[in-house]
């Protein structure tokens, strides 16, 4: 009997702790994701190129404008772990009365930050701006980006109580909502404008709607609240101070890439780029519902289990993260042209050189994952705060200088050069050192060998594919998904069949098909 066997509070932890979140997860994910899709193909259908490279500029501005939150939300709900694992209301109150004061001057220094941007948008823009009303659709982005400071940070207490699944419940109604009235009002107007007011009106809904169940789930926090504890105060402010490096490093490496592009490639490229990384996006936004619905609980176990199921759980989650991660840089690596080429058109396709940098940049981002929902819930973001600041200026020049130089993969081998010298040693550095028992070459080893499956996985999935499925059709691209996943796995299981993680996951899956 191994030890997951023996240690059954650890399995109801991780299973009943994070089940319900989970399934609300998949399901909001699957609903919003295949109405954006279909959005996305209606709105290339029915705008020009120019306007798409616009809508992926415009996002990356307002998401670098985000800085200001300075990473007071993360540090906030680190906080909140503590008070809400013993029930202490009064602490949970002066905390989000903070959070409330904190993220309401936030949303009034972006929109005065963005006002200040607003005379220099056309710098970003190379050849001049094809698109006169570009004006005016900022101001409807940054309005857009201020108004959901003023509720948003509600949600996250219901985050950090493990109440993922409410927050994604109401996400689902509102974005489904809004992604049906895009696609009728792009197909009677063919109008970027009513595409844009239409999210604009949808933020401002959903933002309401959770803010509103949020008090009606915890009604003391309309109460008075006392004066937060001088410590609380401190250990917020250092990590805050921490999670200002964080944010920096974040919006650099994922906001910067079309604006490298506009700038030295064009919007046409910029609207080609931002069409596979909605793709990316889809599977981070997976990700990000997958660990967002554990995290919590994580933090739950670091306040109060101790270190040998603080290791136990890490090991799961890492090796189900890799998996994750071997199953989606396959399939990216085989089918990512096919899909966008049945999505939106072959006029819209890469080469295989820039999708292959692709799907590797995303596969070492996503390994990151578990190490950074572990760090996030031992609160070690001081520990590692000047390696986002040197991950930036790297994948900024690096960026920069391979774009001018070789095109549109430069943006991508410009990640991937950032993270192998910086995140990749650096996170599991801080976290093995601080957070949890964990000899680092051990955590390497089994990334190597997680890597070397996954590599192996995407090429016998590209040679059974491009031997067998000459042309792309939909049959022959569902036939790759099978083909990528099945290769995968078994791949998975021979090599790793033997871990107690695997016997643990098998386990798991027994108990819910059982279900």
């Amino acid at each position: 009997m191994n030890y997951f066997e023996k240690d059954n509070d650890v399995k109801i932890m991780m299973i009943q702790a994070v089940d319900r979140n989970i399934k609300y997860s998949a399901a909001n994910y699957i609903a919003v994701n295949l109405l954006k899709f279909i959005v996305r193909m209606v709105f290339v259908k029915t705008l020009p190129i120019e306007y798409l490279g616009i809508n992926g500029l415009l996002s990356n501005v307002l998401a670098i404008l985000s800085l200001a939150e300075l990473g007071i939300g993360s540090a906030i709900v680190y906080s909140l772990y503590k008070p809400l694992a013993y029930g202490d209301k009064e602490t949970i109150k002066s905390i989000m009365n903070l959070f409330k004061k904190g993220y309401v001057a936030i949303g009034y220094i972006i929109l005065v930050l963005g006002l200040v941007w607003f005379p220099f948008l056309d710098s970003f823009i190379k050849n001049g701006n094809s698109v006169p009303q570009v004006y005016y659709f900022y101001l409807l982005f940054l309005l857009n980006t201020v108004v959901s400071y003023f509720w948003t940070y509600k949600r996250s207490l219901l985050i950090a109580d493990q109440k993922q699944y409410v927050v994604n419940i109401y996400q689902a109604v509102t974005q489904v909502l809004v992604s049906v009235l895009q696609i009728i009002f792009l197909l009677i107007f063919e109008n970027y404008w009513c595409f844009i007011i239409l999210m604009l009106l949808g933020t401002i809904l959903e933002n309401f709607i959770i803010a509103f169940k949020a008090d009606k789930e915890y009604p003391y926090l309309n109460e008075a609240a006392e004066d937060l504890d001088l410590d609380i105060k401190k250990q917020i402010a250092k990590n805050t101070k921490a999670m200002i490096c964080h944010k920096i490093g974040d919006v650099v490496f994922f906001s910067s890439s079309n604006l490298v592009l506009s700038k030295f490639i064009g919007l046409a490229e910029v609207g080609i780029y931002s069409n596979y990384y909605m793709v990316i996006a889809a599977l981070n936004t997976f990700a990000a519902k997958f660990f967002e619905s554990i995290t919590a609980s994580i933090g739950n176990l670091m306040v109060l289990e101790e270190s040998s199921k603080k290791i136990k759980a890490f090991k799961v989650t890492e090796f189900i993260t890799a998996l994750q991660a071997a199953i989606c840089f396959c399939g990216l690596y085989v089918l990512f042209n096919p899909f966008i080429e049945l999505w939106v058109g072959k006029e819209y396709l890469f080469s295989e050189a820039v999708v292959a940098a692709m799907a590797f940049s995303f596969y070492l981002t996503y390994m990151r994952k578990a190490v950074l929902m572990f760090r996030d819930a031992c609160g070690l973001y001081w520990n590692d705060r000047y390696k986002p600041l040197a991950e930036s200026v790297i994948n900024l020049v690096a960026s920069i200088y391979l774009t001018i130089n070789y095109g549109v993969i430069g943006v991508m081998l410009g990640g991937v050069i950032s993270t192998l010298l910086t995140c990749f040693w650096v996170e599991p550095y801080v976290l093995f050192n601080n957070g949890i028992d964990i000899k680092l070459k051990n955590y390497f080893m089994d990334y190597l060998k997680f890597t070397v499956v996954a590599l192996l996985s995407a090429l016998m999935s590209k040679f059974i594919y491009s031997s067998l499925c000459v042309k792309v059709t939909l049959v022959n691209f569902i036939a790759g998904i099978f083909n990528c996943i099945s290769i995968t796995l078994v791949l998975w299981y021979l090599v790793f069949r033997n871990r107690e993680e695997m016997q643990f996951l098998i386990n798991l899956l027994k108990c819910k098909f059982a279900k």
